[in-house]
């Protein structure tokens, strides 16, 4: 068939293997869930980044004798059996009204799928991998499938592997048309990827903008409302000899602090929060504090700037009209 050609032809590949995904229902001793079944050979244990806790993936011996096992994402583990420790289990798999059991042989971490899920607004549905052969005993399928899936063995080898299997395919089939067969990379994906986080940072840089010019104009007003009010204290120190530049720098460090304990508050509550979101996707919490130590500089900053102008006018008061003041 087309994979075995495949692996006979295309070089510095790991594997390659038919892939379909169909959705069902998980039926387990906690209850029964939404699946999504993907089937493939053994070298479907490629398709994802997240290694295995528990046991060891489906072989090509269980792929070609139709063996009824498959591996579950941690998460789906815990949903069906209220554990992860279920190696040798088995639960019931209903694919279209058709039921099968299928025994656990491994056990996959789950990271990525979290995230996935909270991006598609919590969709918990079980994820499973297991053997095509599954599917072919099941419901007497021919060799048919929704793709193939071809792991390269880095991904410099990517593009130059996909361009030779389209070619090699098109040949074997005789097909004439270059746009029949239709490929799919993951460096494509992962451009797109790209594309997207690039315009995320430049909304979430906006809204930082923003807020940071919103809070720059709260702290100098706050300093004006401090001028005003401290006028007379002004007047008197003028005229025991205060100079301009310290009342100037009296002012300016007391904006500075005021956006100081801001952002420390700030990236306490941050640093409190992102733990806990790591925490809850089984994430390790990456804390630079090179970036702890820029933002408490830079939110400093930000009060020094805008604390500028009322510590100018506090500086430029005349110690007579000061005095006068009421």
């Amino acid at each position: 068939d087309d994979i075995d050609y495949l692996k006979q032809k295309l070089e510095h590949v790991k594997g390659i293997t038919p892939a379909t995904s169909w959705t069902g229902k998980g039926k387990g001793p906690k209850g029964e869930f939404d699946a999504t079944a993907t089937a493939g050979n053994s070298a479907l244990q490629y398709y994802s980044t997240e290694p295995l806790i528990r046991g060891h993936y489906f072989t090509e011996e269980d792929s070609e004798s139709g063996a009824h096992v498959c591996v579950l994402t941690r998460a789906s583990a815990m949903a069906l059996f209220g554990s992860d420790d279920v190696i040798g289990m088995t639960f019931e798999l209903n694919l279209y009204g058709t039921t099968t059991e299928l025994k656990i042989v491994g056990i996959r971490q789950d990271k990525q799928a979290k995230i996935i899920s909270m991006l598609n607004g919590g969709d918990d549905s079980l994820s499973i991998e297991m053997p095509y052969s599954v599917l072919t005993g099941l419901f007497g399928m021919d060799e048919g499938y929704d793709s193939i899936v071809i792991f390269p063995e880095s991904s410099v080898y990517a593009n130059e592997t996909a361009t030779r299997a389209v070619k090699l395919l098109n040949a074997k089939k005789g097909v004439q048309d270059p746009n029949i067969i239709q490929v799919q990379s993951m460096t494509d994906f992962t451009s797109q990827v790209d594309n997207v986080m690039q315009y995320i940072t430049v909304f979430v840089s906006l809204v930082a903008a923003i807020s940071l010019l919103v809070g720059g104009i709260g702290v100098m007003n706050i300093m004006l409302v401090s001028v005003t009010e401290r006028t007379r204290e002004i007047g008197i120190r003028k005229s025991l000899g205060a100079r301009t530049s310290s009342i100037m720098m009296q002012f300016l460090a007391e904006a500075g602090i005021i956006t100081l304990l801001g952002g420390l508050i700030g990236i306490v509550l941050g640093l409190v929060i992102g733990n806990v979101v790591c925490s809850v996707l089984s994430f390790p919490a990456s804390i630079s504090p090179f970036v702890v130590i820029v933002a408490t500089l830079f939110s400093s900053a930000v009060g020094i700037f805008f604390g500028i102008y009322p510590a100018k006018k506090a500086a430029k008061l005349s110690p007579i009209e000061a005095l006068r003041h009421e």
